[in-house]
């Protein structure tokens, strides 16, 4: 079955039936990646990071109308990996349903105790990681906000709910809240780059994965870790894990407004949690 999804810019210059191009289109093209990547989501079970263009995706945009200013898209709602949300369907089907708990979780809108029940709904730990995945995308999707549009109206023909983008919710995006409480965790290491000394790690406990930095005063042992980690994990046989790929760390984050991690500031990487030695949070707060 296929859905028309429509973006409707409103507000600002766009009462006109005008945009500003740059903004519009800036803002269209992050839109279409989040959306695109929730599609891939619900139709293979797979949370895509990069090459969004590579993806065989079902999302087209198939014109523009005034409205004031609508971008509208089509898609096919082939929700194969979803089959759990089948019998709560709403208007727009399985994918819209997905689509907007994942824009309503990121932007602020969707209740902590209702993302908990739907992270029940899902296998373990893929809606936190599809709302990290497509988190950037949607941030950048609120650009044309104040910049030519007072906010953004996303709905499906026939549902009533729609997603309402906003400078309130734009404010909330790029609201980052430092905690500088210490705390250790054992993580899967997924990838490292040494060049900038960021990565993934893959929390074993809550199952979802984060970006780390690992900060610039972290001993060299904690970077032979977690070097050492990554390796295993890249070298694997498909499918297999083990103990050389994980490691115990140390670590503040940055979260958003109502206490979700977004990155992992890494103080110190250990193998076994006694390596880490004892805390000292005064030595391992972060300066700001």
């Amino acid at each position: 079955m296929t859905e028309t999804l429509i973006a409707k810019l409103d507000g600002g210059l766009a009462r006109t039936g005008m945009v500003p191009a740059f903004a519009a289109l800036e803002s269209a093209e992050a839109f279409s990646q989040a959306v695109s990547v929730i599609i891939h989501y619900a139709r293979s079970g797979e949370v895509r990071r990069k090459r969004i263009k590579d993806l065989e995706s079902d999302l087209l945009l198939v014109g523009t109308r005034e409205g004031s200013f609508e971008f509208i898209f089509q898609y096919a709602d082939q929700a194969e990996h979803l089959g759990v949300f089948a019998a709560n369907a709403v208007a727009g089907g399985v994918t819209w349903d997905l689509i907007k708990r994942v824009f309503l979780t990121a932007t602020g809108q969707l209740r902590r105790e209702r993302v908990e029940e739907l992270d029940d709904k899902v296998p373990s730990g893929d809606f936190g990681a599809l709302v990290q995945a497509t988190e950037p995308a949607i941030r950048k999707a609120h650009n044309v906000i104040n910049h030519g549009s007072g906010n953004i109206t996303i709905f499906v023909n026939g549902d009533d709910n729609s997603i309402q983008l906003s400078g309130e919710t734009k404010a909330y995006m790029n609201e980052e809240v430092f905690n500088n409480e210490v705390r250790s965790q054992r993580f899967l290491v997924t990838s490292y780059d040494g060049r900038n000394r960021t990565g993934r790690m893959f929390d074993l406990e809550a199952e979802q994965a984060f970006t780390l930095d690992l900060l610039a005063d972290a001993d060299r042992e904690s970077l032979e870790t977690i070097v050492a980690a990554a390796g295993a994990f890249a070298l694997r046989e498909k499918g297999k894990f083990d103990a050389k790929m994980e490691v115990v760390a140390r670590f503040t984050s940055i979260d958003t407004m109502d206490g979700r991690a977004k990155r992992l500031k890494v103080l110190a990487v250990r193998r076994d949690y006694s390596d880490l030695g004892p805390d000292d949070d005064d030595d391992l707060l972060l300066d700001e």
